[in-house]
Formats: C-alpha cells, sequence, structure tokens
C-alpha cells in the first residue's frame, strides 16, 4: 500500500536513465505522467545528459527527505574511455583540447597507474561540474566567453577533495579504448578519474560512455526503464513504500 500525500504518492522509485536525458527532465516526466506537475519530487546524484544507469527518484515530502542521506551513499560505475585526447568537458559530449600520445599505452601500464592512484587520493573536480562557485554552477563559468580552464584554476583547486576508490578494476582494453569498473565514495567524478588514470599511465582520455550500476545496495537491476513508465499506474505499481525502502537498503 502506497502511502499517500495531499499532492499525490509517496515513495521510491528506480529509473534506469536512458542516454540523453537529463536527470532534472526525469523528474519533470514523471510529475507529467501522474499529472500533478507541482509534486515534490527529487533524486539522489545527478547523472549526466550522456550517462546511463541508475537514478532513485524520491516523491512526496517523506521521501524527498531521505535523498540527502541516499546521495552520500558509496556509487558503482562502468566507464569506457578513449586513450590519446582530452575533451574540455572530460567526455564525449565536448570539445578536444588536447591531444596525448597514446601509441605506447599497454595494459599493464593500465593496471599500474590505476594501482598508483590507490584507494585514497585528492581529486581536482572537473571544470564543468554541478559544483558552484559564488552560487553560480561552475560549468556556467566555463561557458562564459573567454573564460578558460587556466582562469577557474584556483577555484578548482580549492575545490579538490579526498576521495576513497574502494575498488577500480580494468575490464577491457581494447586501444585506444579501456573500460573500468569502479566501486567509489560519494563525490568522485568519474570522468576525472579516466582521465587521472590515463594521465598516470602517460596519456589522457575522455569518457566515451558512463553507466552508473549501483548506489549503496540498491542495483541497476531493481531498476525500470524511463521509456517504459507511461500512465500514473506504470509508476505506482513501482513505487516502493518508504518504510519498506528504508529496511530494505538503509
Amino acid at each position: 500500500m502506497i502511502n499517500q500525500e495531499e499532492n499525490g504518492p509517496v515513495g521510491f522509485i528506480l529509473i534506469n536513465k536512458p542516454k540523453g536525458a537529463n536527470s532534472f527532465r526525469t523528474i519533470a516526466q514523471i510529475r507529467r505522467i501522474l499529472e500533478q506537475r507541482k509534486l515534490k519530487a527529487g533524486y539522489a546524484g545527478t547523472l549526466d545528459p550522456f550517462a546511463t544507469g541508475l537514478l532513485i527518484v524520491g516523491i512526496g515530502r517523506e521521501a524527498t527527505r531521505e535523498l540527502h542521506t541516499i546521495t552520500r551513499w558509496d556509487k558503482r560505475y562502468i566507464a569506457r574511455a578513449k586513450l590519446g585526447e582530452q575533451t574540455d568537458t572530460l567526455d564525449c559530449t565536448g570539445q578536444v583540447i588536447e591531444m596525448c600520445n597514446a601509441q605506447d599505452i599497454t595494459e599493464e601500464k593500465l593496471f599500474s597507474a590505476i594501482k598508483r592512484i590507490g584507494n585514497n587520493y585528492q581529486q581536482t573536480p572537473p571544470l564543468y561540474s554541478a559544483l558552484k562557485h559564488e552560487g553560480v554552477p561552475l560549468y556556467k563559468h566555463a561557458r562564459k566567453k573567454g573564460k578558460t580552464a587556466q582562469d577557474l584554476q584556483d577555484v578548482l583547486s580549492a575545490k579538490s577533495r579526498s576521495v576513497t576508490l574502494h575498488e577500480v578494476t580494468l575490464i577491457d582494453f581494447t586501444w585506444p579504448f579501456f573500460t573500468i569498473e569502479a566501486h567509489v565514495s560519494h563525490g568522485t567524478y568519474i570522468r576525472t578519474l579516466v582521465n587521472d588514470i590515463a594521465r598516470n599511465a602517460g596519456s589522457c582520455a575522455t569518457t566515451q560512455e558512463l553507466k552508473r550500476t549501483a548506489v549503496g545496495n540498491v542495483g541497476l537491476e531493481n531498476a525500470t526503464d524511463l521509456d517504459a513508465l507511461k500512465t500514473p499506474d506504470d509508476i505506482l505499481s513501482r513505487l516502493i513504500d518508504v518504510n519498506v525502502f528504508v529496511s530494505r537498503y538503509f
């Protein structure tokens, strides 16, 4: 039985976000389907439009209150990257700003590069990110005419943080592409991690594909494709009661 608030249902729904969808638009789509545009809803952890995978959506005040805690859970990803080039966004949506020699990169060098990073390291966030400076997201600063990464370098350096890499595994290497599986702490930027691994190996890299496979103990295998949600019943039948979600995953 799903709880109801004055403005609609309450609970969590696990979404498999498709490539190209914005996290905010995912929420907007759910509101439209439920025909309740003022419904309080949110998600735990932004996924970039080019990324796919698990997005935990809270609907109603009782559920959205828990999102702050859920956002801070560890996360798991699979990322595929291309060696030898770096874009301004560190992903496939950006403009190439640097070409690096990657001819000598081998599987062994990537293994060693991952090992050298260790389980904890100081990570500088990407310029194109939602982190705020003077109340404005960094990506908006970056898009201002004439702004460069160098102009914002001091800001980026001040926002560097220690992140925990519980496990990073090289699962495929087919030059110039490599794929990692990563279990990381909250706040870790996989785009940055991918490039840092490549830099450690003597090159650079841009993330081409990124999939979030888990948030805490919640796995992608339990999620529903966004495109499968067409009617209110499609959402309500998949909505997890707040108490059930808390007892199952917290």
